[in-house]
C-alpha cells in the first residue's frame, strides 16, 4: 500500500492512502469524547500490536530516524517522558474523531498535532485494522511519532511510513 502526503497547516492526518497536516481546529483544546466499546477495542487491537513491535530494538530505531522541527530527534523527546516507546505508546489517549471534519474524508484514518500527547480517530480505523491489522499497527507507530514531535514535509508522509514498516516488521 502507497502512502502519499499533503501539507496544509497545524495538524497531522494518517489515512490508508494519505497523511496530511491540516488547519487546527477552532477547540484544538477541547475536550473530546470517549471511543465507543466497539472502538476502544479496535485502538487497544491496534496499539497493543504497535507495542509489541516496538519491543524490538529495530523498530524502536524509528524514534532515533527522525527529527522534530529544533533538529531533536524523536526519541530524545521521548526521554522527557521518562518512559520507553511502548510505554508511551500506551499512555497516550486515542479518542473518538467522529466529529472531527478530517475524519469526514473516507480515507482519513487518524489524527495527530505534532507536540500534542493525543491521537483522534476516525471511524474508518476500525475497518482498517480489521481488515490490514499490520497495517494499523504501522499507522499508530507513525501517529505517535507525531506527538512526540515529528511534522511533515520534510519528511513526507510516505517516507514515515515507509520507515515505520521497514523498522517494524
Amino acid at each position: 500500500m502507497r502512502s502519499r502526503w499533503m501539507v496544509h497547516l497545524g495538524r497531522c492526518v494518517l489515512t490508508t492512502t494519505v497523511v496530511a497536516a491540516a488547519p487546527p481546529a477552532s477547540a484544538e483544546g477541547a475536550r473530546r469524547a470517549s471511543l465507543t466499546p466497539r472502538d476502544a477495542a479496535t485502538v487497544e487491537r491496534a496499539r497493543e500490536g504497535a507495542a509489541r513491535r516496538l519491543e524490538d530494538a529495530e523498530c524502536r530505531r524509528v524514534f532515533s530516524d527522525f527529527h522534530d522541527a529544533q533538529g531533536r530527534t524523536i526519541e530524545r523527546n521521548l526521554e522527557a517522558w521518562a518512559v520507553g516507546p511502548a510505554e508511551y505508546l500506551r499512555i497516550v489517549p486515542f479518542v473518538d474523531g467522529s466529529g472531527e471534519s478530517l475524519c469526514s474524508r473516507s480515507k482519513v484514518m487518524l489524527v495527530s498535532t505534532p507536540n500534542v500527547p493525543r491521537v483522534i480517530v476516525c471511524p474508518g480505523f476500525a475497518r482498517v485494522q480489521r481488515d490490514q491489522p499490520g497495517i494499523a499497527e504501522s499507522l499508530v507507530i507513525h501517529e505517535v511519532l507525531h506527538t512526540l514531535g515529528l511534522g511533515e514535509n520534510p519528511p513526507s508522509s510516505a517516507e514515515i511510513t515507509r520507515r515505520v514498516e521497514a523498522r517494524c516488521r
